[in-house]
């Protein structure tokens, strides 16, 4: 059974929600300020980075069995990627499909979104194109971190197929991508992946790799770390021009690495149930904050209501309650449901997992 981290839970939350609040401010400033697009809290985007490093450190914690034989290893590496995409797919083309529907029957809700058949078909199957509006992103904007995330688990999965040492091979292969994409500049899913921001996955695994070979490191060197994090994400104004997996990205993976250290403190903490539920919750708030976002801004700016500091708030707390509605009613069920009837139990030497 693969080990809980209330803490990195809790983390998924702060990332889900810093995204929200760069939306939330984002939306304000088109439809209340009347300043546009280009205004908002940018630090708020540093909450894909959390996940992206969460995702890599989940990913290596819960694949840390290797198995004797070669069938074993594509049966568990086939098995991870039904998993992942039955965990990824359903609520992300749920989602997806839900915009469509929008846009066809009341286009002029959408700020800079229209439909293509090619790009529409290419965002379901998780493939980075040029949409119609000029940018490299699927029909559900936020979406494009999944496409990120998918790469990430069709290497990982090659990986336990061939029985590779995870973290060499997957550098191996996101450094062959970023060379061709610097080098092949026409390809649209080249350019898309050969960004740094790819490699923050890895700093996941390698916090996974040192917990699980590394002696314990007592909890409150976690304050430490998690207090280097902020610093580094929200304590500094970086360049625009600086490279994110040297800012955002070494910070994710030091609140991370945090989270982990402080677990024996966090796991018996009182508040630490019902805000593990919410990190649960975090890929319904994730994906239902898109559709939240601006029609509660709408709603508020109709009440008379134009401060942000009012305003934003009150989005983050209608976006938590939708996106519980979405995880108890939709994603769990739906979840459980194509379990059930996807996945029959397998038998499979394992053995224990080397450097």
């Amino acid at each position: 059974m693969t080990q809980q981290f209330t803490g990195v839970q809790i983390l998924r939350l702060v990332a889900a929600m810093l995204v929200v609040v760069m939306h939330a401010t984002q939306a304000v400033s088109i439809y209340v300020s009347g300043q546009g697009h280009g205004h908002y809290w940018v630090n708020g985007s540093a909450g894909v980075d959390i996940f992206f490093v969460i995702s890599g450190f989940v990913m290596a914690m819960s694949t840390r069995n290797s198995f004797a034989s070669s069938t074993a290893r594509l049966q568990a590496a086939w098995m991870f990627m039904k998993r992942r995409i039955l965990r990824i797919a359903p609520l992300y083309w749920f989602c997806t499909l839900l915009k469509v529907t929008l846009l066809l029957a009341l286009p002029g809700l959408a700020v800079r979104s229209s439909l293509e058949p090619g790009h529409l078909a290419a965002s379901l199957l998780f493939i980075p194109s040029l949409s119609p509006w000029g940018l490299i992103e699927p029909t559900l904007p936020v979406g494009w971190t999944l496409n990120f995330e998918m790469l990430f688990y069709a290497v990982f999965a090659l990986a336990i197929a061939w029985g590779a040492p995870r973290i060499r091979f997957c550098l191996l292969v996101f450094l062959t991508i970023f060379i061709a994409g610097q080098a092949i500049s026409t390809s649209a899913p080249l350019a898309f992946y050969a960004q740094p921001i790819v490699f923050e996955f890895l700093l996941g695994v390698c916090i996974a790799h040192a917990l699980l070979h590394y002696r314990p490191i007592p909890p409150a060197t976690g304050l430490l770390a998690i207090s280097a994090g902020l610093v580094l994400m929200f304590g500094i104004a970086w360049d625009v021009s600086a490279n994110r997996f040297f800012t955002w990205g070494i910070a994710a993976a030091f609140m991370v690495l945090g989270a982990v250290w402080l677990e024996p403190w966090i796991a018996h903490a009182r508040i630490a149930a019902p805000l593990s539920f919410l990190g649960d919750a975090s890929y319904s708030i994730y994906l239902s904050h898109t559709f939240v976002v601006p029609a509660v801004v709408l709603a508020l700016r109709q009440l008379g209501l134009r401060d942000s500091m009012i305003i934003v708030p009150v989005v983050c707390l209608v976006v938590l309650i939708a996106g519980c509605v979405s995880y108890l009613w939709l994603e769990r069920p739906m979840t459980s449901y194509l379990k059930r009837a996807l996945f029959k139990p397998l038998a499979l030497s394992a053995q224990p997992l080397g450097k």
